[in-house]
């Protein structure tokens, strides 16, 4: 399991939308919320399966929108990079330490061309 967090100095609605424990209707949404053993499970369960069929695979960024998840399922699951839609997604998880992006979509605007080009 993870390292504990504290919250002592986040708002919740603000900093965080939720803190452990909390009822579900108190959630502010949107959030993404997870139960950790059922997620490292599946990482885990994916990078054996992966490695025992002799393939790589990659974290698919836009279904959690996570860096701390995608950082998980490379660590846990042995996840190559992340594989993205949107330049803006890329920026996320470039600036959240992830090395290995692929924008799996066609990139035709100049400016996102440029944004895309500065990321390494």
């Amino acid at each position: 399991m993870n390292a504990p967090v504290t919250f002592d100095q986040l708002e919740v609605g603000y900093d965080v939308p939720a803190l452990p424990g909390m009822d579900a209707a108190e959630i502010q949404t949107p959030c993404l919320v997870l139960d950790l053993d059922a997620l490292e499970r599946n990482i885990r369960k994916m990078g054996d399966y992966a490695r025992a069929h002799g393939m790589r695979h990659r974290v698919h960024g836009k279904m959690h929108k996570s860096v701390d998840v995608a950082k998980l399922q490379m660590r846990l699951g042995g996840a190559i990079g992340v594989c993205c839609q949107k330049v803006s997604e890329a920026e996320v998880f470039v600036r959240g330490g992830i090395k290995d992006v692929l924008v799996s979509n066609q990139v035709r605007d100049p400016q996102k061309i440029d944004r895309l080009a500065r990321l390494p």
